[in-house]
């Protein structure tokens, strides 16, 4: 490969600077003398490379000066080891379209490999170390980014790119498609892992996931209150779940193909640049609950009415920001519980924006399609009902306003089924000296059990503690006399509900 030198001069400093330095300041504010120097730095040319040999005689590629295709970047240049791909190296390089880093390279730079638009997958080296997070940026047809199984900072998932140990979504490459299932491993999420992902339109979360949960494809906090992240590809509109009292920052940053959102009673806060750029949303309701609208978060909604009630903090945010603003009827009403053990009742507390409406509520079983009244409409606004099966329901309220309009708002609860402790006990006869084991376990009632054992011989009235509540289910007990003795397991659920259940051991000789 043929090599050459070519001596570049760098002013050390820009036309602004030089214009700051009477002041003593550059544009970012350092401190520098009033002079200004010019440096020569001198740029190698290999075949279609440019690099510099850097102090370590270690070599940096700094510029691709080809016409694309199928690159392969040399392990060593002139016997010295090629280690870093500079800032914007291969930036604008449209003809790119597949490119081999050598196992020698540590460290890709600041966009370089930006806007490459023909680059539809990249294989990462087990030798990189170091990454940085605008690396791929612009790269609108790239699907996949491989990382090869000994490296030992970054991993892959189904062509993600991760931290080793799958904790963190570095990268979503940019022109992959559809949805993509988190997996229960990630624990936290770059904040511009998906940035400028269009063709992304919907984004799951496992089960298990401690973390993260999702709703119609759309990113939340575990506990389901903090909108994280709507997918830049999602379309049409969206409605927030019940239960969110945030919209995070830069939740919505970007979702250029949603129209209408509406936000529900409860929220409060709306995040500094929650919906920036949203160029297409022409319709957001937002309720009286929201009081703090933080900075730009709606800049860049050029179409977009903000609809809610007269004279809240919505009312005020449009005013002062330039936006539309239209006064509707709101559904405020809230449910007492979203969660119940069978033979409990939910209590539905009515309530609009407005005075002197109607309410009517109806209920149905989730898979059913047809819905009972609980009540018509009526200025009653305290409605219990009672649930006749475990499974899930939905609940609709529905709030009539005087000129006969109507808004209606929709709930589910989940009916659990009763309590039930269904313990067990590894024996019912021992010698005395040996010991039996209690199984404790549980079905229905709200869940995340915890278990008490109590012991005493059957002759007896007063009972011994051998476990309080405890998430121990496994418990030892040893019994001290050859007699009959009665234990009893139980069981509370996080709602305080006690199911008990006793045994009888009998120990002999």
């Amino acid at each position: 490969m043929k090599k050459k030198s070519v001596l570049r001069k760098v002013l050390a400093v820009s036309l602004a600077a030089a214009m700051l330095a009477g002041t003593g300041f550059t544009a970012v504010g350092s401190y520098v003398g009033t002079s200004v120097s010019v440096s020569a730095a001198e740029i190698q040319v290999y075949g279609d490379f440019e690099y510099e040999v850097n102090d370590d005689n270690t070599v940096t590629i700094t510029k691709y000066t080809g016409t694309g295709g199928d690159i392969v970047i040399p392990n060593t240049i002139d016997g010295n080891s090629v280690t870093s791909i500079g800032h914007h190296a291969f930036g604008n390089c449209t003809g790119l379209t597949s490119i081999t880093i050598p196992n020698s390279v540590t460290y890709v730079g600041l966009h370089a490999f930006s806007r490459c638009t023909r680059l539809t997958s990249m294989s990462i080296s087990d030798s990189v170390t170091r990454i940085e997070l605008s690396a791929f940026s612009g790269c609108t047809n790239l699907t996949s980014i491989n990382v090869g199984e000994n490296n030992t900072v970054y991993s892959s998932d189904n062509g993600v790119l991760l931290n080793k140990d799958k904790s963190t979504v570095i990268r979503y490459p940019q022109g992959k498609q559809g949805t993509y299932v988190i997996p229960d491993s990630v624990t936290s999420i770059v904040n511009t892992a998906f940035e400028y992902c269009t063709g992304l339109t919907s984004i799951t979360v496992g089960k298990n996931n401690t973390v993260y949960s999702s709703d119609n494809g759309v990113l939340f906090s575990k506990d389901k209150t903090t909108v994280i992240l709507c997918p830049q590809g999602k379309q049409g509109t969206y409605l927030i779940p019940n239960g969110a009292t945030s919209i995070g920052q830069g939740a919505f940053y970007g979702c250029t193909k949603l129209t209408s959102i509406t936000i529900p009673d409860g929220v409060k806060r709306i995040n500094n640049i929650a919906f920036y750029g949203c160029t297409n949303l022409t319709s957001i309701i937002i309720p009286h609950s929201v009081t703090n609208i933080v900075g730009a978060a709606f800049y860049g909604c050029e179409n977009l009415t903000i609809y809610g009630i007269n004279g809240s903090h919505a009312e005020t945010y449009a005013n002062n920001n330039n936006i539309p603003f239209v006064v509707v009827l709101m559904n405020t009403s809230t449910l007492s519980s979203n969660e119940i053990t069978l033979g409990q009742t939910v209590t539905v507390n009515a309530k609009a924006s407005e005075d002197n409406c109607t309410y009517a509520v109806l209920y149905k079983k989730k898979a059913d399609t047809k819905w009972t009244v609980k009540q018509n409409y009526s200025t009653n606004d305290t409605i219990v009902v009672k649930p006749a099966k475990a499974t899930d329901y939905d609940v609709c309220v529905k709030v009539k306003d005087s000129t006969g309009k109507i808004v209606k708002k929709f709930f589910e609860v989940k009916v659990n089924a009763k309590l039930k402790n269904t313990s067990t006990i590894s024996a019912t006869t021992i010698k005395k000296g040996d010991a039996v084991t209690l199984n404790g376990s549980a079905t229905g009632g709200m869940g995340d059990y915890t278990y008490a054992v109590l012991y005493k011989k059957k002759a007896e009235t007063k009972w011994t503690t051998r476990q309080g509540y405890k998430d121990n289910s496994e418990i030892l007990v040893r019994p001290y006399t050859n007699t009959d003795y009665d234990i009893c397991i139980k069981v509370k659920d996080n709602d305080g509900t006690i199911a008990k259940k006793y045994f009888t051991v009998t120990v002999t000789k």
